[in-house]
């Protein structure tokens, strides 16, 4: 039995004058990998979320210095993966462990990462995490060669191999629940425009995205194809939410929640019947849901859904890879509010090629849209996808600045594109302006809030958005040499 410690570096401070506004999530794929380790392999498992938690570099050496764990596997993303890698040091400092690190940015680019960072990381997981964790600790746990692993990149005298990938897992239904006994559940909360209630809980119900969109990095971890857990496994995870850790909120973090609708309307009709009475948002396609469907979602709890716009130009739609007209996505929403539905649209600007003028008439599309709150993000090419290989092609890996890669931080890295970064971010100060001044749409907001935990959360993401947007709308001045 080996003793395995899994950890989340932080993230908050990336968002700038937003991080009043951003929430703390349980790490639920730190969570699974946790489950899968201890039900398959009855390792034993400790995880934190030292951000969450407030656990400083001195309480993590402190920890290890307790567990002395055989393997530290630590995520990220790519904004905190310089913080992922501060943190694999602070590990390598303090005990004579296996470091292994994973997620999305990770697997996009291993080679580098491990010909970069050999000194603090031992080896990569690319792409899930469940199946390969437990052939590695299983591994290290019995000193054995991990040259036969799928779905790895690590270091073999001096010289960086990449083993095959490894096939997704089909059966999503074989992982147990994640691990959530593993840290205090009531320290997480929702960003502050989703927080209805205190005791809110995330769940991940299925993985994988048919669609294509230039700009999406999900696809790295979870791949292409669609696959879900089964209607009875995602309505027993949600009463065990409800009784165990006292849920009356739910933010389901599918990529979209409403592809499959005959699954859908089994959990829809099994959260009405079961009586489960938990308020949920979800993310959703304009193309895969109708009045029926939101009809339904809404009657089994869904009080807000998230749809990703993107534009109103279709030839930057095209390029995208997104697949729906702007009148169908303005005829969605307008169906959702009609349901008393509050829906979120999010708009990107910036993509490739994309002029001031195409950004100015998305901005004016919002408008007309006219859902309940309206996301404009800048364009952020994370690498692996389309929109990485124009932006960033010709620069050298180790001279990106990977922590400003946030859609909604203060600076924004697109360097060639045909509208300046200064621009976008104030045509983003801008759009925010003039969507949330409107008296109607304040208006708006305010009918859908329901609970005093929710005002008080949207007073706190309005002064924190306002700040922001005067930091976007800030003219930088370069001081002329003399």
């Amino acid at each position: 039995m080996a003793k395995i410690l899994l950890l989340s570096p932080p993230y908050i401070e990336l968002y700038g004058n937003l991080k009043k506004a951003a929430g703390r999530y349980f790490p639920l794929g730190l969570g699974y990998i946790a489950s899968y380790l201890r039900t398959y392999g009855h390792h034993n498992v400790e995880m934190y979320e030292p951000e969450a938690q407030g656990l400083s570099y001195d309480d993590i050496a402190a920890i290890i210095k307790r567990f002395m764990p055989d393997i530290i596997g630590i995520t990220c993303s790519t904004p905190n993966f310089l913080r992922a890698v501060e943190l694999a040091r602070v590990c390598k400092r303090y005990a004579d462990s296996k470091v292994v690190i994973g997620g999305v940015h990770v697997s996009a680019v291993p080679e580098f990462i491990m010909e970069e960072y050999s000194d603090c990381i031992d080896c990569i997981v690319i792409g899930e995490g469940e199946k390969t964790m437990l052939e590695l600790a299983n591994a290290y746990q019995d000193n054995s060669s991990i040259e036969n692993i799928n779905g790895i990149a690590y270091k073999n005298d001096n010289k960086v191999i990449r083993n095959e990938n490894r096939p997704y897992i089909e059966d999503l239904d074989s992982i147990p629940f994640p691990a959530r006994d593993l840290i205090p559940q009531d320290i997480f909360v929702p960003n502050m425009h989703n927080a209805r209630y205190r005791n809110c809980s995330t769940i991940l119900t299925s993985r994988g995205c048919p669609f294509n969109c230039s700009f999406c990095a999900a696809r790295i971890v979870s791949g292409k194809k669609y696959r879900m857990h089964s209607a009875e496994y995602v309505l027993e995870e949600m009463q065990m939410l409800k009784r165990d850790y006292k849920a009356r909120q739910l933010i389901i973090t599918d990529d979209t929640f409403t592809l499959n609708h005959a699954r859908l309307e089994k959990i829809c009709r099994g959260m009405i019947d079961k009586k489960l009475d938990l308020a949920w948002f979800c993310f959703s396609q304009v193309t895969t849901v109708d009045r029926d469907i939101l009809s339904l979602m809404k009657k089994a709890g869904c009080y807000s859904i998230g749809f990703g716009i993107e534009s109103a130009d279709e030839a930057i739609l095209q390029k995208m890879g997104k697949p729906i007209a702007p009148e169908k996505a303005k005829e969605t929403v307008r169906m959702a509010n009609s349901l008393g539905i509050k829906t979120q649209a999010f708009y990107i600007l910036g993509s490739y090629g994309e002029t001031k003028e195409q950004m100015d008439r998305t901005i004016k599309f919002s408008q007309e849209v006219n859902a309940t709150l309206a996301f404009y993000n800048m364009l952020v090419p994370f690498p692996g996808t389309k929109d990485f290989d124009y932006f960033f092609s010709t620069m050298p890996l180790k001279d990106i600045e990977w922590d400003k890669f946030v859609a909604v931080g203060k600076e924004c890295v697109l360097k060639n594109s045909n509208v300046s970064s200064e621009q976008i971010k104030r045509l983003i100060g801008k759009a925010n302006m003039l969507y949330y001044m409107h008296p109607l749409r304040l208006l708006n907001v305010l009918h859908h809030i329901k609970t005093v935990y929710e005002f008080s959360n949207y007073l706190q993401g309005g002064i924190a958005l306002m700040r922001q947007i005067s930091s976007w709308l800030q003219k930088k001045h370069v001081r002329q040499e003399s």
